[in-house]
């Protein structure tokens, strides 16, 4: 009898809590945003973040023009409004900077102008991104323009108070603008300029106009954004703020940065709301000198240099910290436009790939689900999931991994589980010891594999820099794991 009652209350037990799981986990649980979702409800109307903007980073693994355009598709059923292009070296510049175009690969003019067109017809704005300011590693390398550099070792930052430099600057807005002649929306970049007023030119600028090292700065930005405005002929001018964001309003307003840029302020840790994060008072300054600005937050490329796995909830965790953002600012958030959602391909030109744009698709898609509707960690991977057909199996339906992830339909998926699977198991054995994760394959067969997966995808030049890449920190592995060993266990 005293069994019997032990057992009955094991099975209550047990019931009650699957029936916890159940409505914790359920998409029509009190509160969640899913019967939107389902209902086809245009998500425009009610999201935080009216305009969605997805950034395209071109200096790294540059998808092929055809492959892109899938990507749009996939983007339009998803509530983007628009595509941030940064091109970098594959814009086809001609004439005086021809030279500063990647030498294999690079897009054609008819090329860009097929992926606006089909943009277009998928009601996808292009904004086109170039930087002006520091990032100009693929200009300043060549030989031809190195000594426009602020630093010649670090080929990061040019050379602003050189004429020739804003003449470069001011050519590639002018051919941006004819390959863009719609676009009414340009970002001129301008962050992490990490060299400014280290060359004589600056110094004696400086010296001649009594000037310091924050109006230098927020001077070329604001004369650029000028430029664009007025020459280029469009109507918005975006640009990162790391630049000003710790210049008082008066500095800002001097250099009249308010009336020719859009601020986008950029953070791509898991929770942008930690202290210190972000300069103290930036969300006053910018709500009182600008009358609107965006914010921009990551869905790849932005966990780690060489990081070819991609981590959906830790960039879900980055989504859901903006909005944690705006309820901490509530007078600024007023003033917020918009957010950028960014996928990085590497830190800058001379860095390792970051992960590659396929493999990054399901982060960017539960990403959207939380922006669009605001939903559960948990309803937001299901809707994912049913988005991109991902298989159902009753045992892989409740868990929220990457490894989880099989049988999806989207542009790359094989690509996909060749990385975040077959690759991701033999890293993981040679990491941790594993050898319950024994591949049937071996590294090289892998990677062989992977190449062909990514010939549609990417040029052959970007196909052998990824195998080589990963082979090389393959192998980067086995040596840190046999001395960690070998120290352990010393051959006698």
């Amino acid at each position: 009898m005293v069994r019997n009652k032990q057992l009955w209350l094991i099975i209550s037990l047990l019931a009650m809590f699957l029936m916890l799981i159940f409505l914790l986990t359920s998409p029509n649980s009190q509160g969640s945003n899913y019967a939107f979702y389902e209902g086809g409800v245009d998500p425009r109307k009610t999201r935080l973040f009216k305009n969605v903007i997805v950034h395209v980073d071109l200096k790294g693994a540059p998808p092929r023009i055809e492959y892109l355009i899938e990507f749009f598709k996939l983007l339009s059923k998803n509530g983007v409004d628009g595509v941030l292009i940064e091109y970098e070296d594959m814009f086809p510049y001609w004439g005086e900077i021809e030279s500063i175009r990647r030498k294999d690969g690079t897009y054609t003019r008819e090329e860009v102008k097929r992926l606006i067109a089909s943009a277009g017809e998928l009601n996808l704005e292009v904004i086109p991104l170039i930087q002006t300011f520091g990032h100009l590693e693929f200009i300043l390398k060549k030989p031809k323009f190195m000594h426009l550099s602020e630093d010649l070792i670090d080929l990061n930052t040019i050379c602003i108070s050189d004429e020739k430099s804003i003449e470069i600057v001011e050519e590639m807005i002018q051919q941006i603008r004819y390959l863009h002649p719609n676009s009414t929306r340009i970002h001129i970049g301008s962050d992490e300029a990490y060299h400014v007023a280290e060359d004589i030119r600056c110094q004696r600028n400086m010296e001649q106009n009594k000037i310091g090292k924050s109006e230098l700065k927020l001077k070329h930005i604001a004369k650029i954004g000028k430029y664009a405005r007025e020459i280029g002929g469009f109507d918005v001018v975006f640009a990162w703020n790391d630049m000003f964001d710790k210049e008082s309003e008066e500095t800002i307003r001097d250099a009249k940065l308010n009336e020719y840029i859009v601020p986008v302020v950029w953070g791509y840790r898991p929770d942008v709301t930690d202290q210190g994060y972000f300069p103290d008072g930036l969300f006053n300054r910018l709500n009182n000198a600008f009358d609107r600005f965006y914010v921009a937050s990551a869905y790849k490329g932005a966990d780690g240099a060489r990081q070819p796995f991609s981590n959906i909830s830790r960039y879900l965790e980055n989504q859901k910290s903006y909005v944690k953002l705006m309820d901490l600012h509530p007078k600024a958030a007023e003033k917020v436009a918009g957010i950028f959602v960014t996928g990085w391909s590497r830190f800058n030109h001379f860095n390792a790939l970051c992960e590659l744009l396929p493999v990054s698709i399901p982060s960017l898609i539960v990403d959207l689900y939380y922006l669009n509707y605001q939903m559960p960690s948990n309803h937001a991977w299901k809707a994912m999931k049913d988005h991109l057909k991902c298989d159902q199996k009753k045992h892989l339906r409740g868990i929220l991994t990457e490894w989880a992830l099989h049988g999806c339909i989207f542009p790359g998926a094989d690509a996909f589980e060749i990385i975040m699977h077959d690759w991701k198991r033999v890293v993981d054995r040679r990491l941790f010891g594993r050898k319950d994760l024994e591949s049937s394959e071996s590294p090289i067969e892998i990677l062989n594999k992977l190449s062909e997966s990514l010939k549609p995808i990417l040029y052959k030049t970007d196909i052998e820099e990824v195998f080589n890449q990963y082979l090389t920190d393959f192998h980067s592995i086995q040596r840190s794991t046999t001395t960690t060993v070998s120290s352990i266990n010393p051959v006698p």
